[in-house]
């Protein structure tokens, strides 16, 4: 097994590469002042199995330089094409709102499946988008990895998710830290205000956990921070598997009472402070 770096993951792919005992490979990169890209693979793969660990958090270069690493990969002769993009890029464009609108994963779908081999990744927005490929389409769990990072910051802890729909990440993390769980829901009380609380648990005096797979504008989590504090709750830990913090999210965020942000490199932040290097390790043994 050869583990190979795109230009985003490259201290990722070499704590892959020891934790699996494989060989990682030199790619060399390059932009042309046209912003076109250069690619080199230094090293043999034929018939060899490749996994190509690639971050999509600059979105459609690292797109490019996948389609590139991957027709470079076939072309030499590579036994299989393992592409690991932990952060998956457009895999939240996954459905048609409006009449002319791309299902954008769907298309990039076909792209992947028909260069690669096999696909994995971290935490998937909506894992209805594996239909879209023909390959293999794997996706691993990081939420665990964020529980364990919080486990001694906080005492008689219980975790949230943002909403329903995120409840399997708060039942997760819940079981790392022994604990219960519950969903934020949000109750109109008047066509001006919004209340945020808990479905079900009270929050007074005691540590939160929110967990959710991405964190971008931070506008809604950071509401929901002060009002977990105006409920009664000591300490809030805000956190995400993919930390995209568009703008000035973090500074809200803060702002709105979090006594700390974690995220993990999936998606290279200030806030990554957590690797998923061991759950792709886990993933690509076999």
């Amino acid at each position: 097994m050869i583990i190979i770096s795109g230009s985003n993951s490259q201290n990722l792919a070499y704590r892959v590469s020891k934790l699996t005992n494989s060989e990682l490979l030199r790619t060399e990169f390059k932009k042309f002042p046209d912003g076109e890209l250069y690619i080199r693979i230094h090293g043999d793969v034929k018939n060899r199995d490749v996994f190509l660990i690639q971050t999509q958090n600059n979105q459609n270069d690292s797109i490019v330089e996948t389609i590139l690493m991957c027709d470079v990969l076939r072309d030499e002769g590579a036994k299989s094409i393992n592409l690991v993009a932990p952060y998956l890029a457009y895999a939240r464009q996954d459905k048609k709102f409006n009449d002319g609108e791309p299902i954008s994963i769907r298309a990039l779908a076909k792209l992947y499946s028909n260069l690669c081999d096999k696909l994995i990744t971290i935490n998937p927005h909506e894992v209805h988008i594996e239909a879209f490929f023909d390959i293999p389409f794997i996706h691993g769990n990081a939420v665990n990895k964020l529980a364990e990072y919080a486990k001694d910051k906080l005492n008689n802890p219980v975790v949230l998710s943002p909403d329903k729909g995120a409840i399997e990440l708060a039942k997760t993390a819940s079981e790392v830290l022994d604990c219960e769980y519950d969903y934020l829901e949000k109750t109109r009380i008047s066509p001006t205000e919004i209340k945020i609380a808990p479905k079900n648990l009270d929050v007074k005096d005691r540590d939160i956990l929110i967990v959710d797979d991405i964190i971008s504008t931070g506008g809604t989590m950071a509401k929901a921070i002060a009002m977990l504090k105006e409920q009664g709750a000591k300490k809030v830990i805000a956190s995400c598997v993919h930390p995209v913090l568009i703008g000035d999210a973090l500074n809200k965020l803060y702002i709105g009472g979090a006594d700390e942000v974690i995220g993990t490199d999936t998606y290279p932040s200030e806030v990554s402070k957590i690797s998923v290097d061991t759950v792709i390790a886990d993933l690509i043994k076999f």
